[in-house]
């Protein structure tokens, strides 16, 4: 009877458990989503650009402003950031800089599509 109960409650542990690890481990773990450039340049266009430029390079007046300038993201030094990279800078923000954190104001797929917009200034 103890060792029955015992089962049980390991059992559920172990399901909450994978209920809590699993969404954490599919951001961590899963293949990156395919981001699609032309939604990420509205995305862009509309909260990014004011600092980093519609061209990426921060060549706007209010960049010009900030100490220290916003990010070129044409720049090799952007471009060569992994994906994580960009999405922890996008989300947390960048300390020391004005670069804020935009935290959950998008989802997966509009973080992949923005994302895929920088990686396509490349130049």
């Amino acid at each position: 009877m103890i060792r029955a109960t015992w089962r049980s409650l390991l059992f559920l542990v172990g399901v909450w458990a994978m209920s809590v690890a699993m969404p954490m481990g599919s951001l961590l773990w899963a293949e990156p989503s395919k981001g699609k450039p032309e939604a990420g340049k509205q995305i862009y266009m509309e909260s990014c650009q004011h600092c980093h430029g519609p061209t990426g390079k921060a060549d706007t007046e209010l960049a010009a402003s900030l100490t220290p300038r916003p990010a070129d993201l044409t720049a090799k030094t952007t471009q060569s950031k992994k994906d994580g990279q960009l999405r922890k800078a996008i989300v947390e923000g960048v300390p020391g800089t004005a670069m804020s954190a935009f935290g959950e104001a998008f989802d997966d797929q509009q973080m992949a599509d923005v994302i895929a917009y920088i990686r396509s200034l490349k130049p």
